[in-house]
């Protein structure tokens, strides 16, 4: 019995323990025992149990239980316990966990402070688990701040516990905690130098395995120059690689190795089968697994899995990761019963599945590049580059079998950039990966369908048997194109044009081929789009024409060389202008004047129509403004728009803009429109005519009678004027003075109280025709021709 505990035995009470019992020199003798024992002592698990019996001997408690602190850092087991319930040495009776914060025991580790209970039963944060403990003193254990565990005590008298307990105890807790943390460097500098060991087995691995991803020049290579790896480290008699494709939910099998050691890439294998195997398991929770005999039936029903009908005894396999996209498992196989894998083996194989990914990374990376090189990036389809490759390759195939045909289509979108401007980029993006998809179904397995940028496409077709046949195709093409697509829930409409162009003795070589069918297409867009043309020689010159066209018009914007005449309107009863309409003329530097109809579509296809209307606009409010100093006539200036500004949003606020620069009454412009353009638009015409009237804008359509919808159309939206196509006026003559769908025309506008304007009107007779019909306006050549700026200023002066 020590010094100590004697002492605790002469007295019967706290009070009788007055401090001569610890005096220094007995405490410090029972320390010196103490700190002398366990510096003899190397292993962690012997150290703890010592102090749990000092603490008992020395301060004659009834109990003492040792908690250290586990990995999670928020958890206390019991390492060793003297007392009661655990009499034996190094045996624990029903060991227990206590969380941080947990009990008595829980809080003074969370706190970091010692607890002295007198009286447990007066504590609500005691646990109760031996009624007859009356009293408890908890000691944490720290090192440097670092909470290592606790050490507790529990006694059957209440107020047992002192202060010179409590101190002695801390000392007790500081020694064991530098002894502890002594150790614990010790232990992880031996584990340091087996890593260290094992790190140049590793270097000398990684080397391996760096060799391996640069010199293969090929994944089969790589897989194999792994294969050999693994056979030198770990003895096996069957492996294989497995991939999956998060994308598109799909397995792969690259390489596998059976174990005849015979090499097979790229195989086969049913999705719903490999679900519901081990190695989609390991890939799919990206932990790693090994299986002995009786868990391996459900990876004995995949046979390509094990390549034998042999039992399969031990089965290990590591997963790793490529992208986000793309994960992977390497798994070994055993046959032989004497052969089961282990931790070490996992170990190793963890280490080469890393790396391997590393590996395999670099070769996706580079064959990720090659494709994003030679592909488009939006539609997945080839680029111009690589189809340029294709071209010259079928060329070549063609010279030495001249009974073959090879055409290339040229395809463009009609007016594609209003699709980007009203539906935004991203939808135009859908819209061109869903058009991509609706070609492909229409070609060839032999066909190579391309992307060239923008809105352009091509095909090659190969092995025609004749022209007619590539016809057909483009056919089916512009026909599948021409029905709506639904894109984000908004019905699409749109067209294309194409151009066709064979090899024939006239094609020197595959640029030729590529750049006549351009110059086929951009022909079927002078012809009114959304329709085919195929390349003739006559063509050439005319397209050249026609792109020195576009050039020579934006210049011709530019510098306000476009001149804007008007063409007055007339009451056919007053004989009085009510207006004018405004028109495009341009006289051309080298060319002379350039009518209208021709220089208006080319601009269509352009940017220029939307400068040129802009130009108009300007010029019109300007106009306006002039007249008004002249006179207090309302005269309005009809414009026609465009079907590229039809669909422009900043129309209205262009407009809204002219009016409030040049102070102008709203009804002064008006914005005339024609059937065709409808059509293009009909998702689009209903909202702009209610943004229009909204703004006081007026509208009128133009050429009334020469479409197949106008009467729906007058129904469906609100006109304020109507002009009689020409056509009909035209026809009045001498021998033909009866019009009915004049006298309808006429009827349905005062019904519908909507002015009329009959254009063309170039005889008395037609004149006197109308006025009997009650149509109220005319225009034409019969009253004046589109007159210049100047002239229409003297019109107005004179007070017409």
């Amino acid at each position: 019995m020590s010094k100590l505990s004697r002492a605790y035995q002469k007295s019967s009470s706290k009070e009788a323990i007055c401090p001569s019992i610890f005096e220094k020199q007995q405490s410090l003798e029972a320390l010196l025992d103490f700190v002398i024992y366990i510096n003899g002592l190397d292993c962690v698990e012997d150290i703890i149990w010592h102090l749990a019996l000092h603490t008992i001997k020395a301060l004659n408690f009834e109990d003492c239980i040792i908690y250290l602190l586990k990995d999670d850092k928020q958890t206390l087991y019991q390492a060793a316990a003297y007392g009661p319930k655990s009499l034996k040495r190094k045996k624990i009776k029903d060991p227990i966990t206590i969380k941080l914060g947990q009990g008595i025991v829980g809080k003074a580790a969370l706190k970091g402070k010692t607890i002295l209970l007198n009286n447990t039963r007066e504590d609500p944060d005691y646990i109760i688990d031996d009624k007859s403990r009356l009293s408890e003193l908890t000691v944490p254990i720290i090192f440097k701040k670092k909470l290592l565990g606790v050490i507790d005590s529990e006694h059957s008298r209440l107020n047992f516990f002192s202060k010179d307990h409590q101190r002695y105890l801390e000392i007790l807790a500081s020694v064991l905690a530098s002894k502890l943390s002594f150790e614990s460097n010790i232990i992880a500098l031996e584990q340091t130098i087996l890593a260290l060991e094992e790190s140049n087995k590793l270097t000398e691995l990684y080397l391996e395995i760096s060799n391996l991803t640069y010199h293969s020049q090929s994944e089969k290579e790589l897989y194999q120059h792994l294969q050999k790896i693994i056979s030198e480290h770990i003895k096996i008699q069957s492996f294989y690689v497995a991939m999956y494709d998060c994308r598109n939910q799909n397995y792969t099998f690259p390489y596998f190795q059976n174990r005849d050691g015979e090499s097979q890439f790229n195989i086969f294998c049913h999705q719903e089968k490999v679900k519901n195997s081990l190695i989609a398991q390991v890939i799919q929770s990206q932990c790693s697994k090994i299986a002995n005999k009786k868990e391996l039936n459900t990876l004995q029903k995949i046979k390509l899995l094990t390549g034998s009908k042999n039992t399969l005894y031990s089965w290990l396999a590591t997963p790793f990761k490529i992208s986000e996209n793309i994960a992977g498992a390497i798994a070994l196989q055993s046959f032989n019963p004497a052969r089961e894998f282990n931790n070490q083996d996992r170990t190793f194989l963890q280490f080469l599945s890393q790396h391997v990914s590393t590996a395999l990374e670099r070769k996706f990376k580079d064959r990720k590049l090659q494709f994003q090189a030679l592909h488009d990036q939006v539609t997945g389809l080839a680029n111009r580059n690589l189809f340029l490759d294709r071209i010259e390759h079928a060329f070549s195939l063609s010279k030495r079998n001249s009974l073959t045909e090879l055409a290339v289509l040229f395809i463009d979108f009609d007016d594609f950039k209003l699709v980007n401007d009203h539906y935004g980029h991203h939808a135009g993006d859908k819209l061109l990966q869903f058009s991509a998809q609706l070609i492909q179904s229409q070609l060839r397995d032999s066909d190579t369908l391309a992307r060239l940028g923008g809105d352009e496409f091509a095909v090659l077709l190969e092995s025609l048997e004749n022209t007619h046949q590539a016809e057909q195709i483009a056919k089916r093409i512009l026909q599948a194109l021409r029905k709506p697509m639904l894109i984000d829930g908004q019905p699409i409409n749109i067209s294309i044009s194409i151009g066709i162009s064979f090899k024939d003795k006239n094609t020197n070589n595959s640029e030729d081929l590529l750049r006549n069918a351009d110059h086929a297409m951009y022909h079927a867009k002078s012809q009114g789009k959304n329709n085919i043309q195929v390349y003739e020689n006559t063509l050439h010159q005319a397209l050249i024409y026609e792109r020195q066209i576009q050039k020579d018009l934006v210049v011709a914007i530019k510098n306000h060389q476009l001149k804007f005449h008007y063409q007055p309107i007339i009451d056919l009863k007053s004989k009085n202008i009510i207006g004018f309409e405004a028109l495009t003329r341009w006289h051309h530097p080298t060319k002379g004047l350039i009518s209208p109809s021709e220089f208006i579509p080319i601009a269509e296809q352009t940017d220029a129509i939307k400068l040129l209307d802009e130009q108009l606009l300007d010029t019109v409010g300007a106009q306006l403004q002039q007249w008004h100093q002249y006179t207090d006539k309302p005269y309005y200036i009809s414009i026609n728009i465009s079907a590229h500004r039809f669909v422009d949003s900043k129309l209205i606020d262009d407009i809204n803009q002219v009016i409030e620069k040049y102070h102008l009454e709203k009804g002064q412009i008006v914005v005339e429109v024609t059937e065709h353009i409808l059509m293009e638009n009909k998702a689009k015409a209903r909202h702009l005519f209610h943004r229009l009237k909204l703004a006081g804008i007026r509208i009128s359509l133009d050429d009334f009678g020469t479409g197949y919808s106008s009467l729906s159309y007058l129904h469906q939206l609100p006109f304020d004027i109507l002009k009689i196509d020409r056509s009909f006026v035209t026809n009045i003559t001498e021998h033909n003075q009866e019009n009915p769908i004049i006298n309808m025309i006429v009827a349905l506008a005062n019904t519908m109280k909507i002015d009329l304007v009959a254009e063309g009107v170039e005889t008395p007779l037609q004149l006197e025709t109308l006025s009997k019909m009650q149509c109220q306006f005319g225009q034409g050549y019969h009253f004046s021709k589109p007159l210049s700026a100047e002239d229409t200023l003297k019109l107005v002066k004179n007070g017409h």
